[in-house]
């Protein structure tokens, strides 16, 4: 009996393939955590600049001397930039692992970050 090449090939696939999952898992798609992860990556990238808009105004007001370096209200804003920073990418990292939840936790922490620079630039 002759075996040609393609059927020798069909019992070396089924086996490679054993290794990683069931056929009925390959057609059914993702296992169900990675089917109900929702992360927006536009989201993020909308905090981002967002973020860049406030340090923009917030230079320029500093230029202007209506942000003066050392006050509370420059060291309230200090404290926010930092926070709204480390929480963005937080967010870059949960998101790179898939983690929604910890995402979602993230950005809310940027955005009460964000409304607390917005608050220390209405006080004047």
């Amino acid at each position: 009996m002759k075996w040609s090449r393609p059927l020798c090939l069909i019992p070396l696939a089924a086996l490679s393939l054993s290794g990683c999952t069931s056929l009925g898992q390959l057609m059914t798609g993702p296992p169900a955590p990675l089917a109900q992860t929702t992360i927006d990556d536009r989201a993020l990238e909308a905090a981002w600049r967002g973020f860049d808009v406030a340090l923009d105004a917030i230079a320029l007001l500093t230029d202007n001397g209506q942000i003066v370096p050392g006050t509370p209200r420059a060291r309230s804003i200090a404290t926010a930039i930092r926070s709204v920073n480390t929480a963005l990418a937080s967010a870059e990292r949960f998101a790179a692992a898939g983690s929604a939840t910890d995402y979602a936790t993230a950005l809310r922490e940027a955005m009460a970050g964000m409304n607390t620079i917005r608050t220390a630039l209405g006080s004047h």
